[in-house]
C-alpha cells in the first residue's frame, strides 16, 4: 500500500463510482428536499440552525461512507445490507426531525443507529492488513465515540442537544488522517473516485434547486416577476455549474489522505450553501402583495458567501498552481456578495430584487474570471512531478559520467 503522501492511480477498467454508491445518494435527495421544505414553511432563524445542523449530521454519514468506499470498495451482500439499512434509518430520522416530539428524542436515537451502522461498515474492513486495517479501526473508534455522545443526547432529559450534536460533528469532522502526523501510516486515496463522488452529489444538490423552484411555482399562477426570477436562477446555476465543473474535477486533489479529506469536507460548506441558495431564491417566487421579505436577502447573502468560501477552501487543497489565484477569485466574490447584501439591508431605497439580479451578474463574472485564471495556471499532477524528477536524475547521471 502506498504511503499517505501519494495517491493511488485510478484503474481505467474499473468504474470510478459504483451503482451502490449512486443508489446511496438517493436518500440524500429526499432528505435535503424535506429539510429545505421544512425551513421554507417556517423561516425562523432557530429552525434554520436546526435544519443546517441536521443537514451537516446527515452529510457526515455520507462523508464517512464515501471515504471508506474510497479506501476499500465493496459491493457484497453484507455491504448492501449496511447501505440499505443506513438509507432507511436516514430517511426515517429526517421525517422524525420534521414531525419531532419534544417528549422523546427520536432524532437522537435514529442518528445513533445510523452512526453505529457506519461504524459496523468500518469494522468489516479492520480485518484487512495495515495500514487499511489500522486506519479503519481508528475511524471505527471515533464513530463509536460519536455514538456514545448521541446516546447521551437521546436518553438524558433536557440535555443540551445543540452542544452534544456539535460535539458529535467535531468527532466526525476531524480527519482521521491526522494520525499520520503521529507516525502511523494511512491508506492512499483514489483521488479520481473522491472527485467523482463529490461532483455527483454537488450536481444532485444543484438539481434540487430546480425542483424547489418548480414546487413553489406550481403552487400558484406564474406572474411576470416569477418568470424573471426563474431566468435569474438559471443564470446563477449555469454560472455555478461552469465555475465548479470546469475547474474542481480537473484541478485534482493534493497528494496525501489529509488533503483528500479536507478537500471533501469543504464540499459540506459548498453543498449546504447551495441548498440555502435554493431556499433564498424560492422566497422571490409567489411573493404576492406582501412583497419580497428582507429575510430573503439575508438568506441569499449567507448562501453566496458560503458557496464561494467553500469553493475557496476546495481550491486550497487542489493541485492548481499558483494555488491562490483561483482562491482569491472566489474569496473576492464572497466578499462582494456580502457587502452588496449588507448594503441592500442597510439602504432603504434599494429593492431586494436588485440584489438577486446583482448575484446573477456576480455568478457570470466569477465564471468568466475563473476561466481566465485557468488559462494562466497549471495543474501539477503527481506523475508530472515523478517524470520531472526522473529527468533531473538522468541529467545528473549524464553530467557525472561526462565529468568522469
Amino acid at each position: 500500500m502506498a504511503d499517505s503522501s501519494t495517491s493511488e492511480s485510478h484503474d481505467p477498467l474499473k468504474p470510478p463510482v459504483g451503482f451502490l454508491e449512486l443508489f446511496f445518494d438517493l436518500v440524500f435527495v429526499a432528505s435535503t428536499m424535506v429539510l429545505s421544505n421544512e425551513f421554507s414553511h417556517d423561516p425562523s432563524w432557530l429552525l434554520a440552525g436546526q435544519c443546517a445542523l441536521m443537514f451537516s449530521l446527515l452529510w457526515l454519514l455520507w462523508f464517512h461512507m464515501t471515504v471508506l468506499m474510497n479506501v476499500e470498495r465493496q459491493d457484497d451482500l453484507g455491504q448492501r445490507g449496511i447501505v440499505f439499512a443506513l438509507m432507511f434509518v436516514i430517511f426515517v430520522t429526517t421525517l422524525v426531525f420534521v414531525q419531532r416530539d419534544a417528549s422523546i428524542d427520536l432524532v437522537g436515537f435514529g442518528y445513533l443507529v445510523a452512526v453505529l451502522l457506519v461504524a459496523f461498515a468500518h469494522q468489516r474492513v479492520t480485518k484487512l492488513a495495515d495500514p487499511i486495517g489500522a486506519w479503519a479501526r481508528s475511524r471505527r473508534n471515533r464513530l463509536l465515540a460519536a455514538g456514545v455522545v448521541m446516546m447521551f443526547a437521546a436518553v438524558i432529559p433536557d440535555a443540551p442537544d445543540a452542544v452534544l450534536y456539535g460535539l458529535t460533528i467535531i468527532l466526525l469532522v476531524v480527519p482521521t488522517s491526522l494520525s499520520a502526523q503521529a507516525g502511523r501510516p494511512v491508506p492512499a486515496i483514489d483521488a479520481h473516485h473522491l472527485s467523482e463522488r463529490a461532483a455527483l452529489l454537488t450536481l444532485v444538490v444543484m438539481g434540487e434547486s430546480l425542483v424547489k423552484a418548480a414546487l413553489v411555482i406550481s403552487s400558484g399562477s406564474i406572474v411576470l416577476f416569477d418568470g424573471i426570477s426563474l431566468v435569474v436562477m438559471f443564470v446563477i446555476l449555469f454560472g455555478l455549474y461552469s465555475t465548479y465543473f470546469d475547474d474542481v474535477p480537473k484541478a485534482g486533489i493534493r497528494p496525501g489522505a489529509l488533503a483528500g479529506e479536507l478537500w471533501l469536507l469543504a464540499h459540506l460548506i459548498l453543498q449546504l450553501s447551495i441548498v440555502v441558495l435554493a431556499i433564498g431564491v424560492s422566497k422571490y417566487l409567489q411573493v404576492g402583495d406582501a412583497g419580497i421579505p428582507m429575510k430573503a436577502v439575508v438568506i441569499l447573502m449567507i448562501a453566496y458567501v458560503g458557496i464561494f468560501a467553500g469553493l475557496a477552501f476546495i481550491g486550497c487543497n487542489d493541485q492548481r498552481v499558483p494555488r491562490f489565484s483561483m482562491v482569491g477569485v472566489h474569496l473576492g466574490t464572497a466578499v462582494l456578495a456580502g457587502v452588496a447584501g449588507w448594503l441592500t439591508l442597510a439602504v432603504i431605497w434599494l429593492d431586494p430584487g436588485v440584489y438577486l439580479l446583482f448575484l446573477a451578474g456576480l455568478s457570470a463574472v466569477n465564471a468568466l474570471l475563473s476561466w481566465r485564471v485557468r488559462l494562466t495556471t497549471t495543474v501539477v499532477r503527481e506523475s508530472d512531478d515523478s517524470h520531472s524528477a526522473s529527468i533531473d536524475q538522468s541529467l545528473l547521471i549524464d553530467a557525472l559520467e561526462g565529468s568522469s
